[in-house]
């Protein structure tokens, strides 16, 4: 069985936009916190903490944060790990996310770093 078959997501993809609201250069990489509004968890505050592959210089790895909160009050948060690919001033993430409504997600995202902007897709993964 193909790697791909055993990944199995629902047919449903959530598509939406964020705003990139801050980046933080340190020694240890750069912290990214973005925010937007997405059909299933509302409003949306996501922070990443990228570090650099010491071999390679286009790609790397993060860890990072999600909370979102809807107009009827119910909240979700969420754990996320994955890895980008990164080309100037765009690049691609790849992340899995660990959410407390008990559906782990697949997200990849497209990240415009002169629009200041991550266009994002996501969908649940199926058991």
């Amino acid at each position: 069985m193909s790697l791909a078959d055993q990944l199995k997501l629902e047919d449903h993809i959530n598509g939406f936009e964020l705003k990139i609201t801050s980046m933080t250069s340190s020694g240890e990489g750069i912290q990214v916190n973005a925010t937007g509004t997405v059909e299933r968890y509302g409003k949306v505050w996501l922070t990443y903490n990228f570090k650099n592959n010491p071999a390679q210089e286009t790609t790397g790895s993060f860890t990072g944060f999600g909370w979102g909160i809807t107009e009827a009050g119910v909240r979700n948060q969420g754990e996320r790990r994955g890895v980008f690919v990164s080309d100037g001033l765009t690049g691609t993430v790849y992340s899995l996310d660990d959410v407390t409504d008990g559906n782990p997600n697949f997200c990849i995202e497209r990240w415009d770093l002169t629009k200041e902007t991550i266009s994002m897709q996501f969908s649940r993964i199926q058991a």
